[in-house]
């Protein structure tokens, strides 16, 4: 999750019909979120940005529209402390689901 420099680093992964699978990865956050929303747009499909341990969801859109957006933690206590902010598959599949 930390890159060699002590950053946390992040990954893009899109939405498949085997899952979702990993586009581009060793990307700071702001940097993921600018990609996979400009995938989105031009694929038309659901991109999602994740720690690059995969254990913290925190961007996903679809078609270009942001349907999640944890970059700025509600409970800034909780992820000061490290904690996940949101399960990704718990959330990303309820989400994408409703969208259709």
């Amino acid at each position: 999750m930390h890159s060699s420099q002590g950053a946390i680093v992040f990954c893009i992964q899109r939405l498949s019909d085997q899952g979702w699978v990993g586009i581009a990865e060793n990307l700071n956050l702001l940097e993921a979120r600018a990609k996979a929303t400009l995938l989105s747009q031009e694929h038309g499909a659901a991109f999602r940005v994740v720690s690059d341990d995969q254990s913290d969801m925190q961007f996903l859109c679809r078609n270009g529209v942001i349907l999640v957006d944890l970059s700025e933690p509600a409970d800034l206590a909780a992820a000061l402390e490290g904690q996940p902010s949101v399960l990704m598959e718990d959330i990303s599949w309820k989400i994408l689901a409703e969208a259709n």
